[in-house]
């Protein structure tokens, strides 16, 4: 009798830890997104064989983390609970801004500051807004810039604009948050350096 039932103790543990044993494994349900749009260049070769640094990209604190920002309510932001982006847009914005600018064959060499070297001029940008917001129909995505341009022999801020893109994202998900986060960088990405070009 005793030897029976500890058999079948046996036996049930043996089935219990067999179950936990193959179980499925729980997937991460984060999904993780990237800016990565870049225009069509605007081909402005110069006579002048000036240098640009880009520098690091500020973000407002709202959106200087790797979460993805929207709203439903006027005064009101909260973020994506299982959708983020890959790296901080700032991050993921500068090398962006690099390459369009090169892109354009205007400068000499286009630089970040990990890359020694001289450099004539100097581009701070600040990302103000990017925000997918559910406020109203059809929902929106946007996004703004600021840039200035410094001349670096005098450290002289010589022209200054700010950049504002609103684009519609016709299905309510995050997803098409990002598709629309995506044309609006290659849109700032496109006036940014047209007025990189009349700038400098």
């Amino acid at each position: 009798m005793n030897k029976n039932f500890f058999f079948s103790l046996l036996l049930l543990m043996l089935g219990l830890t067999s179950c936990s044993m193959f179980s499925p494994v729980k997937l991460d349900t984060q999904h993780k997104y990237v800016l990565d749009s870049l225009p069509n260049p605007e081909i402005k070769k110069s006579g002048r064989h000036s240098t640009l640094l880009v520098a690091q990209p500020e973000t407002n604190s709202i959106y200087r983390t790797t979460q993805m920002a929207y709203t439903v309510a006027r005064y009101q932001v909260g973020y994506f609970a299982e959708n983020s982006w890959a790296e901080r847009p700032g991050d993921m914005l500068q090398p962006l801004i690099t390459e369009t600018l090169q892109n354009t064959r205007h400068y000499h060499a286009v630089l970040m500051p990990s890359t020694l070297g001289k450099y004539d001029y100097i581009l701070n940008t600040q990302i103000q807004t990017l925000l997918q917001d559910y406020t109203h129909m059809p929902a929106t995505l946007e996004m703004t810039l600021r840039a200035e341009i410094v001349r670096a022999a005098t450290n002289r801020v010589i022209a200054t604009k700010q950049f504002t893109v609103i684009e519609i994202i016709p299905q309510r998900t995050p997803y098409s948050g990002v598709a629309a986060a995506n044309r609006a960088t290659a849109s700032i990405l496109r006036q940014l350096a047209q007025f990189c070009l009349r700038s400098t």
